[in-house]
This record gives structure tokens, sequence and C-alpha cells, in this order.
């Protein structure tokens, strides 16, 4: 990790400088803000050293302004984080925020300023009404819940299903996809239970199978509530699959949680490293190359949405109205964008770009198949 935070402080220090020279010697600056806290920061650095790679004559100068500043309570926090970078001066876009009730008690801020808002990694259905200056880069909860709906009925052949949920915006949304593709499948869910960080796994699981025995479990919950639910199911000898949705697949958090059961779990993506296309395996190479490590998908999809708006301000200028308007014209007018995790555009019938992963030796490997 010495590699990787030495790297990422050196980006983000020539990035702090070039913003405020910016101020001094160009107040007509174009900024983007990043909306993150630290473990998405190496996608930041990554993205900066594509930008300067990727630039052409006559291009405008584009500087990342990062805040990834945490205290308080956790809506005001972002709230807060919204309020600072709305204020950055020639700013034209924010990547962010962290998760679907982040980016969801962000979103007024930026829909009020007229400021572009994209978020790469939320999956709420209620990011949809937002706000016409926000566009969500991730497909959500009923796209994704559908998918697992799928993978469970056809790939594991579930018949019962149990779904653990964490009570946020994230965690309910994606458990109501769940249910109601689970479904239409006809795939019985046995219970739907409650959780969060605090609380006892052993009990709640213990309770549960006590109810019923399901197939299969899904958890709609992130890396340490996954990974803390397979423990408990197999310290009491059920080594069932356990389903995860996107926001669990954060390593090494998940399969250390997890530990001996982490062979029992398989998590949603929106990408692979494996991808075989030349931009996936070009942003690998970069990634590896600046941090040293290889990228998740996550990572993959706040550098999509950085480059993204890079891209709409060098197509249409700095004006912010003519950015959201570019966007909102992509998959109508004008082509999808090619990123590193698939063609993006938002107008309709877009495809959902998602991959059901599953945990080998503590590293996830795409499952082929239905």
């Amino acid at each position: 990790m010495r590699l990787r935070d030495n790297v990422i402080s050196g980006v983000l220090a020539l990035i702090a400088a070039s913003a405020v020279a910016g101020c001094h010697k160009r107040p007509e600056r174009v900024a983007i803000g990043f909306a993150f806290t630290y473990h998405l920061q190496a996608a930041l650095a990554v993205a900066d050293s594509a930008i300067a790679a990727s630039r052409r004559p006559g291009d405008p100068q584009i500087s990342i302004v990062s805040d990834s500043a945490v205290n308080g309570d956790p809506a005001d926090v972002e709230v807060q984080r919204a309020e600072r970078l709305a204020a950055v001066p020639g700013i034209v876009g924010v990547v962010g925020h962290s998760g679907s009730r982040a980016s969801l008690a962000a979103a007024p801020v930026y829909n009020e300023a007229g400021i572009v808002q994209i978020t790469p990694n939320s999956t709420s259905r209620l990011l949809r009404s937002a706000g016409s200056w926000t566009f969500d880069l991730a497909p959500d909860d009923s796209v994704e819940g559908a998918f697992i709906g799928e993978f469970v009925s056809e790939r594991l052949h579930a018949l019962r299903a149990t779904v653990y949920y964490e009570n946020d915006e994230y965690g309910t949304g994606l458990r109501d996809g769940v249910v109601a593709a689970l479904a239409q499948r006809g795939v019985e869910v046995l219970d739907r239970v409650p959780m969060d960080l605090t609380s006892d796994f052993g009990t709640l699981v213990a309770a549960s199978l006590k109810r019923r025995v399901p197939d299969v479990v899904v958890v709609a919950g992130r890396q340490l509530e996954a990974g803390a639910i397979a423990r408990v199911m197999r310290e009491r000898g059920y080594p069932r699959a356990v389903v995860a949705g996107d926001g669990a697949l954060v390593l090494p958090g998940l399969s250390e949680a997890a530990g001996p059961a982490s062979d029992s779990l398989y998590a949603v993506a929106f990408w692979m490293p494996d991808a075989p296309d030349s931009l996936s395996k070009a942003f690998v190479e970069r990634y590896r190359r600046l941090i040293g490590e290889v990228p998740q998908s996550a990572d993959a999809m706040s550098h999509d949405a950085l480059m993204l708006l890079v891209q709409a301000v060098r197509e249409v200028g700095p004006g912010r109205a003519a950015v959201r308007r570019w966007l909102g014209e992509l998959g109508v007018s004008l082509p999808a964008y090619q990123g590193v995790t698939g063609p993006i555009a938002f107008g309709p019938g877009t495809r959902p770009r998602l991959v059901m992963a599953k945990l080998v030796g503590g590293r996830p490997q795409r499952v082929e198949g239905p």
C-alpha cells in the first residue's frame, strides 16, 4: 500500500498545485469536481494522467478538484462537500458522490446551481428523479435486481432464497429489485432480513435459518456485511452460495471479512479487469503502472465518469448548459461515448453493463455462461 499512497499523494499534490496556480493565472480555468473519500482517489490520479496524455492542441486546460474531507453526520458531510465543490471557480461538473444515499443528498445542491453531476457507482432508482442535471452511470437497482434474479434462478437453480439488506437507499432499493425478479422467476423468498454494520450477524443468520433454510442467500449490502454473512453461514455448516450486489465487491475487504467462506461468494460488477477490449487493457496497464495494483470495478466506473466530463468539455466547451445537453444527447442524436466499461449513453434502450464475478483465492473471476 505504501507505493499506492505515495503515488496518489504525489499526483494529488500536483493537481492541487495546478488548481491553485490556475486561480492566479487563469480565472476562467475549467474544473471538474471529484467527490469521493480516499478509497477512490487512485482513479483520480489515473484520470489526471490520461487527461494529460490525450490533450490535443487547442483543448482547454482542465483540472480535477478533489474533496475528500469527512467530518460530522454523513448526510451533512455530503451536502457540505457538494456546496464546497459548487463554489469552485470554473466548475462545470462533479463526479460523485460515494453511494446512493450520498449522491441523493448532494443532488439538490448541484441541480440548484446548474452543475452536472455524474454518479458512477450509485444504483438507487430514486436518482432518476433527482433532477435534470444528475446523470447516473450505473444500472439502477431494478436492473441489477433482475440480473441477480436471473443468475440465482438460471445459473444456481435455486428455488428458495433469503435476502439480507442494508437498511439504506442502496440496500432497500436493491432488495426490492431482487425480490421482484425472484418472484417473476418462481423463486420463493423465505425471509427479508434488515441489517447494518452494528448488527449481530450470528444472531440474524441463526434466527432466519430457524424459520427456513434457503438454497441461496442474497445480500443487498456492502463488503463487510456480505463477508460476515458468508462466514456465519459457513460456520453453521451451510456452504450455500452467497450472491451480493455491486456494493460488496470491494477488495480485500470482502475476502477478508468472509475468511474461509470467500469461495462461496458471488458479486455483481460493472466491469472486470480481464475485459479483452483495447480501452480496458490500456486502462489496466496505466493503473498498474501508476498505482501498482489491479483496478476494481469502482475504479473503472469513476475513471469513465471523469473522462466523460473531460470529453464533454472538449467537444462543446466549458458552458454548463452545453455540457448537460451534450450528455443528454448521447445515445439519442449523438453516438455513445466509448468508455473503459463499455458504451456510455443516456438515451432509451441503453444496454446495462453487468458482470457476475466469483471469488477465487480472494480475487474476482468472471462467471461465464447464463
